[in-house]
């Protein structure tokens, strides 16, 4: 049976110029969100744990390091407890995820890091944002 991990190229997930020529990808991608705080156990029992919601709710970067090598994805966040990768993108240089791992922006959750202003940095350029 075919690895249909997200972690193998050969699985068919959107990569960056699908990414880039998807607008509606493009400017929900929130550039502050962690896998920390998407992993947060999230519940709707008052208006801030809402809010909490809404301010992480669309897409987010991420390193896989599940996978070998590691790469660099994308997560669609739902406003529930429903999070999916959904992009990958291959053309990162390899050292900008390397160096992400190696100094952690923030504590890694489930094997998935943060992306480091580095990488946010290489990503706005390389999606003309």
């Amino acid at each position: 049976m075919e690895d249909e991990s997200p972690c193998n190229p050969l699985f068919d997930i959107p990569g960056l110029k699908d990414i880039k020529e998807t607008p509606d990808i493009v400017k929900k991608i929130r550039w502050e969100s962690t896998p920390r705080m998407v992993m947060e156990p999230r519940y709707l029992q008052n208006k801030e744990d809402l809010e909490k919601l809404k301010e992480i709710a669309g897409y987010m970067f991420y390193i896989e390091t599940q996978c070998e090598p590691p790469a660099l994805m994308l997560m669609k966040v739902g406003q529930t407890d429903i999070a999916s990768t959904v992009g990958i993108i291959q053309e990162i240089p390899p050292e900008l995820i390397e160096r992400a791992i190696e100094n952690p922006v923030d504590k890694p959750e489930n094997g998935m890091y943060a992306i480091t202003e580095e990488i946010k940095e290489w990503l706005k350029k390389a999606l003309g944002v």
